[in-house]
């Protein structure tokens, strides 16, 4: 089964998983990404604004990245 890293990117910066999981395809591994991403706009609602810059990379074993998902906060605050 191919194994799936998930970088969390912020502009030039970004936090490697070195671990990664593995998935039967890209599909499974991106809704891994999505809910992954959903949990760090959950994990800090006062980071509203600056979440928006962040990003979840799926990458594959060869560090080619496959799929971004923009993290997005879970509510707007006004």
């Amino acid at each position: 089964m191919p194994r799936y890293f998930f970088h969390v990117r912020h502009g030039w910066d970004a936090i490697p998983d070195e671990e990664g999981m593995e998935f039967p395809d890209l599909n499974r591994a991106e809704v891994e990404g999505y809910a992954s991403a959903r949990d760090l706009a959950a994990a800090d609602p006062c980071a509203v604004h600056s979440l928006a810059a962040y990003a979840i990379e799926v990458a594959d074993e060869d560090g080619t990245v496959l799929s971004r998902i923009k993290i997005e906060p879970l509510y707007r605050v006004a």
